[in-house]
């Protein structure tokens, strides 16, 4: 009892700790995207950010204001939650030194870290899918279960990231592995979950289809790059307890009793994330819930497991556990290299974010870094030009989009070039773009103004390294297409 007062203090330091962070780094593509539904309305980001997202930015910047701060106000409070509940749930299915254990493991995860101190699809999904499990839980422990706890799982099931394939296919096998729990499948409680889910995934479809399909893309399926990718989000050693304990519980029979319930939701969630996790962009890791549940597995194997004498078990958690803290505090501040001198560049593009085959080689958090120079730039640009209401700006990308709209504070939206740009007509425009090879604009946009002309090149700076570099492009008389 006196552990579980000691671990329960130190959860609330490292909460204080968190929000201390809040502000040492600048929004990333999915926060401003966050902040930009709020700011200009819309479901822009439903389903790309899931529902709860914005609702919590929104909630954020209405205490702490229209800043990092403010923006991000509730997501060490979400990690707090997301582990209270682990430490619930595994209160419940095995005892509280297992459940200590998880709550320890979880903690010094990088990629939970990470989602503590940014707010992004990830830090919900820290608290739904813990959420989720532990309301199977209860459905599970009673013979008439009441269908508010089934409403609680859809509700989960519901608001995590659309369409939450991955999350529903845990729930299926949380009924389906073991033979006495089959039946719940054909009862009216599961049809409540497949109903309400249901209803998501159509809506997600249709939202698909307008915008031509960007969830269907193909993803990566080299091994090497998601391998290293899980590596970076969980530490090395870490990553191989996780897979021990995992193929642990599935030689042992876990899957077959009451207590196998996180091993079933571990599956469908890590296969979901292993072949579509590298298309999330930084810091975003919605699909490192799995690594809570396997933290879970591995607490419960590292106190029964009697194959390594007590001594040895003591020195390798340590060991993993330190290692783990470390590189989740070195991925929480990537500029302790360049403060001791070392020349650790950023990743030289946008998009080479998400390239976890170069992290050891440049700097991952290159999309946190450089946005308000930028958006002093191109203001300043804008301002040189004159006559600022008859100019609007358009960004070659979403993310550059909204990064640009929420530093400058312009009330007119930003544009990026997939939008609909008929209400512009006779307007002329910025074209922002990072893409150095570009010696003109896209296509579609070209033919659509009457002259075109470069008015600046511009390299951002942090810390002695280039961490931006824009091309901006006066373009003039903005015509409609023809409908």
């Amino acid at each position: 009892m006196q552990r579980q007062r000691f671990l329960f203090a130190a959860l609330g330091l490292l909460t204080l700790w968190r929000w201390a962070l809040l502000p040492t780094l600048e929004l990333a593509p999915d926060e401003a995207l966050a902040v930009f539904c709020t700011k200009h309305g819309g479901w822009g980001g439903f389903f790309e950010l899931g529902p709860l997202v914005t609702l919590f930015a929104r909630l954020g910047m209405l205490i702490g204001g229209a800043n990092e701060v403010g923006v991000r106000l509730f997501a060490p409070l979400l990690a707090l939650a997301g582990t209270l509940l682990m430490w619930r749930l595994a209160r419940d299915l095995y005892d509280e030194q297992i459940a200590g254990w998880t709550a320890v493991i979880v903690n010094v995860l990088p990629a939970f870290n990470l989602a503590a101190v940014t707010l992004t699809p990830a830090s919900v999904a820290c608290v739904l899918v813990p959420a989720a499990a532990l309301c199977l839980r209860r459905v599970l422990r009673q013979e008439d279960a009441p269908m508010r706890d089934w409403w609680a799982v859809a509700a989960c099931v519901v608001l995590a990231q659309p369409p939450a394939f991955a999350l529903m296919a845990g729930v299926v096998l949380v009924f389906a592995l073991p033979g006495r729990l089959r039946h719940h499948v054909q009862g009216a409680g599961f049809r409540i979950i497949a109903a309400a889910w249901s209803v998501v995934v159509l809506s997600w479809l249709l939202w698909q289809g307008r915008h031509g399909w960007p969830g269907f893309a193909v993803p990566e399926w080299r091994v090497l790059p998601n391998v290293l990718r899980w590596s970076v989000l969980a530490s090395p050693l870490l990553l191989g307890f996780f897979v021990l304990a995992v193929r642990a519980g599935c030689r042992g029979g876990l899957l077959r009793s009451a207590r196998g319930m996180p091993l079933a939701m571990v599956l469908p969630l890590a296969v979901g994330d292993f072949f579509y996790g590298r298309h999330e962009c930084w810091p975003n890791a919605s699909g490192m819930a799995w690594m809570l549940l396997a933290a879970m597995l591995l607490a419960y194997h590292g106190v029964i497991a009697r194959v390594a004498v007590i001594e040895q078990k003591i020195s390798l958690r340590t060991i993993a556990l330190v290692l783990a803290a470390l590189q989740s505090a070195f991925l929480l501040q990537t500029d302790l290299p360049r403060t001791l001198g070392l020349p650790w560049r950023f990743s030289p593009e946008a998009s080479a974010a998400t390239d976890y085959g170069h992290v050891l080689t440049a700097d991952p958090s290159q999309m946190m870094r450089g946005w308000r120079e930028s958006a002093k730039v191109v203001s300043a640009v804008l301002e040189q030009a004159g006559a600022e209401g008859k100019w609007f700006v358009l960004a070659s990308d979403w993310a550059l989009a909204v990064e640009l709209d929420h530093y400058m504070g312009r009330a007119e939206a930003m544009q990026s070039a997939g939008d609909d740009l008929r209400a512009f007509a006779g307007r002329s425009a910025l074209f922002v773009t990072e893409d150095r090879g570009a010696s003109e604009l896209p296509e579609v946009l070209k033919e659509r103004f009457q002259r075109i002309e470069v008015l600046s090149v511009a390299r951002v700076m942090h810390a002695g390294n280039e961490v931006r570099w824009l091309k901006i492009f006066a373009c003039h008389d903005y015509r409609a297409p023809d409908l």
